[in-house]
């Protein structure tokens, strides 16, 4: 063919054919790669969209936040919300009064029983009872019956707050020694009274107990119980021991 074109002339027609042949087939080939490629690459255009979409849609759950905002909440649970606000201030002031007027009563039935007034003071730990019922209101009963020397109602009264707070040692004494001085009851129940309320007591007033009943001990003539309860009372508060060991010395001559 570049003979022809070299010399100007004209190529016979199988020849034009053939070369035209050759040429279309090869920029066929040509079109076709091309077709792929581009095919391909808007395959992988399309894989990459719909990848990238599809995690833009997903929420990762370590951002999502832990609480909501109140001031998005729906308008019945916010006024729910205020509801139990108000309710919590105003339970608060009603407490406030509450313990005010049970410290008033307190003070009227002390002040009353000092005068001698012995029912108007039961009166007013009675209203103390009426806003709490506190071990200090029962002790302060124990103490007006006692001095009526109504003797069950005062059992009561210092039962209900041993029940209340066994923690305190005065309360074991007190029931004790009036049990002791108002009753009949056996040195057994008392002594089973006492070990009742010795693991209960605050450690650190045990020692009140314990040399409180020793008194007792002696007073009912148990002298061998009395000694042992002095000798526990050395273990017990070191520091007294000259005074503890002075009363085993005087039961023992």
């Amino acid at each position: 063919m570049v003979e022809y074109l070299s010399t100007n002339k004209k190529p016979p027609f199988g020849v034009v054919f053939c070369f035209s042949f050759l040429y279309n087939r090869n920029n066929m080939k040509k079109q076709q790669k091309t077709s792929i490629i581009m095919v391909t690459v808007g395959l992988l255009l399309i894989i990459l969209g719909i990848f990238y979409y599809k995690n833009k849609a997903e929420v990762p759950e370590d951002i999502i936040p832990e609480e909501t905002d109140t001031s998005l909440l729906p308008a019945e649970e916010n006024a729910q919300n205020k509801a139990d606000l108000a309710n919590s201030e105003e339970f608060k002031a009603q407490e406030a009064i509450k313990k005010a007027k049970w410290n008033t009563a307190m003070t009227n039935a002390r002040t009353a029983f000092g005068k001698g007034e012995y029912d108007k003071s039961i009166g007013y730990y009675n209203e103390a009872l009426s806003y709490y019922k506190t071990d200090t209101v029962y002790s302060g009963l124990f103490v007006v019956y006692s001095a009526q020397n109504n003797i069950d109602k005062a059992r009561i009264a210092i039962d209900n707050a041993i029940k209340l707070n066994p923690f305190v040692a005065e309360y074991w004494n007190s029931k004790l020694i009036f049990l002791d001085e108002k009753t009949s009851v056996s040195f057994i129940d008392l002594k089973r009274i006492y070990e009742e309320g010795l693991p209960k007591v605050d450690p650190q007033t045990k020692i009140n107990l314990v040399t409180h009943f020793a008194g007792i001990a002696e007073r009912n003539w148990q002298k061998a119980e009395a000694i042992a309860l002095w000798e526990y009372a050395k273990q017990l508060y070191p520091q007294n021991s000259s005074i503890y060991q002075a009363e085993i010395d005087r039961l023992n001559k």
